[in-house]
């Protein structure tokens, strides 16, 4: 049928018609064990978002939807960068992959805030200067500040971390109305090896090249949080997006900071600016993605786009081996599901929602699944890759 998911069915005609109905109003969950057909499902569903002409971002940690028709892709590092003025303090440390002590912690938190003066409000290279200024003079520095002022050079932020640790003189001519007027040598020396640390983690090529600090003379790049406002606000003939992270694939903490960061982005310019047509947001193998604590769920950004995305017409497909692997908080959020073949039935009684059989789950051969639309019975479908993907390609 013209239009039609890439899915026959094995029980039931009628599931596609319910599938293309319903499938897309809800977040879609996709699991099953490795080799089960997973992947070939999502590219089936993302195929058929593009035949229904509805707006896909694919957050592609592994750079395996390169192959997609019809598809920007945007790699991560290549012709596309971060800006480092959008990280806390703590998600900069995370993107370092480094602990530091409080003091660190709080003096790369004043470096940056000194590096946002220096460049936006005196509009000036280089470091900004501690020792000798006056209080007063740094508290109506820190008062102009504003959310227009967030960038700062990252080159420059090792240098700026030296210049926080200024104090007073030790004896009579010791003045408290300045900052500082001498370097705490002692401080910096006990502090030299996670100092240090920081200087080479952000002289690194791979830190470097997500935040455009390199050079590249001749070389285009796009800043990601542009590209994202433009295809969130404007529905242009190429709908699908593809945002290839695979420079990070040996930095999983990198990854799940970065993709929790670019749903929270997602979810702020939609609730900033709603241009009204509906968004689907894909993430393979979202496990490795989550905190481990899931006392910080609440922080990260699948979790928070999952929660409040549907009201924003953002819809997303989430796809993961077991669905224990996720928390059960983030399970509930899903109304629609796609099980292929799970082996262990407490995977398939922790499945929101649905109650299915596991003898049938467990015996479900390679590209079949369970169908379960939000107020339908389950339906057994078989999977089949859209006629555009190559031999190549990974069926998992």
């Amino acid at each position: 049928m013209q239009g039609a998911l890439h899915f026959s069915t094995i029980t039931d005609q009628s599931a596609i018609d319910r599938l293309t109905n319903a499938m897309f109003s809800c977040h879609l969950l996709i699991v099953g064990q490795t080799g089960s057909g997973k992947t070939t499902s999502t590219l089936s569903l993302l195929s058929q978002l593009q035949q229904l002409d509805q707006t896909a971002i694919i957050l592609d940690p592994t750079g395996e939807y390169a192959k997609l028709p019809n598809a920007i892709t945007y790699r991560l590092g290549d012709n596309c960068y971060l800006e480092a003025g959008w990280l806390t303090v703590d998600q900069l440390l995370a993107a370092l992959q480094l602990r530091v002590s409080s003091l660190v912690r709080t003096k790369l938190r004043q470096a940056i805030t000194d590096l946002q003066i220096q460049h936006n409000i005196y509009s000036e290279q280089g470091t900004y200067r501690r020792l000798g200024r006056r209080l007063a003079s740094y508290r109506e520095d820190e008062n102009q500040l504003g959310a227009w002022a967030s960038d700062y050079p990252l080159t420059d932020l090792f240098a700026q971390l030296i210049e926080e640790f200024v104090i007073p003189y030790a004896d009579d001519r010791a003045d408290y109305t300045l900052l500082g007027q001498q370097y705490d040598r002692a401080a910096i020396n006990r502090a030299w090896p996670v100092l240090t640390a920081i200087h080479d983690q952000l002289a690194s090529p791979t830190f470097q090249a997500l935040f455009d600090t390199g050079h590249h003379a001749g070389t285009m790049k796009s800043e990601l949080n542009f590209i994202l406002k433009m295809f969130l606000h404007h529905q242009s003939s190429h709908r699908t997006l593809v945002i290839d992270l695979s420079l990070l694939k040996n930095y999983e903490g990198s990854q799940q900071l970065i993709i929790s960061l670019l749903l929270k982005e997602i979810l702020r310019l939609r609730l900033r600016d709603n241009a009204g047509f509906p968004v689907n947001v894909v993430i393979d193998e979202a496990h490795r993605y989550l905190p481990q604590d899931e006392h910080a769920l609440a922080d990260n950004g699948i979790f928070q786009l999952v929660r409040e995305g549907r009201k924003l017409n953002l819809k997303m497909i989430l796809t993961t081996q077991s669905p224990l692997d996720l928390p059960a908080r983030l399970r509930a959020q899903f109304g629609d599901l796609l099980v292929h073949r799970l082996l262990d039935q407490t995977e398939t009684a922790s499945l929101p929602g649905v109650k299915l059989d596991p003898a049938v789950t467990s015996q479900l051969p390679v590209g079949s699944a369970e169908l379960c639309v939000l107020g339908e019975s389950p339906a057994l479908v078989r999977v089949n890759l859209p006629q555009w993907w190559k031999d190549g390609g990974r069926h998992e």
